[in-house]
C-alpha cells in the first residue's frame, strides 16, 4: 500500500513542477514566474476550490499575494503554498475515510440488531 501523504505530495509537486518556469543556460528567467499558482488541469484531485481553500489558509497565516520575488522567499512561498494544498488533500481524504467508516459502522449495527432480533423471535 502507497502512503496516502506521498501520493497528495507526488500530486501537488507536479502541479506546480508544471507551471514552475525552467531554466535554460544562457537563458534567465524571472523568479516572479514563480508565484503563479500550480496548474489544477490533469491532477484529480487538484480543483480551483482547492485553490481558493489554499488562498484562505495563506492569508489567514498572514503569507502576501505576491512576495518579492527573490530565489529565498519564492522558495519558503512554494513550500508554504505546496504544504497547505497537501493539508488540503489530507483533510478531504480523510473525510472521505471517516464517511466509509460511518457507513460500514452502520450496515454492521443494522445487521447484528437484524440477526439480534431473529434469534429473540425464534
Amino acid at each position: 500500500p502507497v502512503d496516502p501523504f506521498f501520493r497528495a505530495h507526488q500530486e501537488v509537486d507536479a502541479s506546480f513542477n508544471e507551471t514552475a518556469p525552467v531554466p535554460t543556460p544562457g537563458t534567465p528567467y524571472l523568479q516572479s514566474g514563480r508565484l503563479f499558482p500550480p496548474n489544477i488541469e490533469g491532477h484529480a484531485k487538484l480543483k480551483k476550490s482547492t485553490l481558493k481553500q489554499m488562498d484562505e489558509i495563506l492569508s489567514e497565516l498572514g503569507v502576501p499575494k505576491e512576495p518579492i520575488p527573490t530565489k529565498r522567499s519564492c522558495d519558503l512561498f512554494d513550500g508554504v503554498r505546496k504544504d497547505a494544498m497537501t493539508l488540503l488533500i489530507l483533510q478531504k481524504m480523510a473525510l472521505k475515510k471517516e464517511a466509509e467508516l460511518a457507513e460500514k459502522k452502520a450496515k454492521l449495527e443494522r445487521r447484528t440488531s437484524r440477526a439480534a432480533t431473529t434469534t429473540t423471535t425464534q
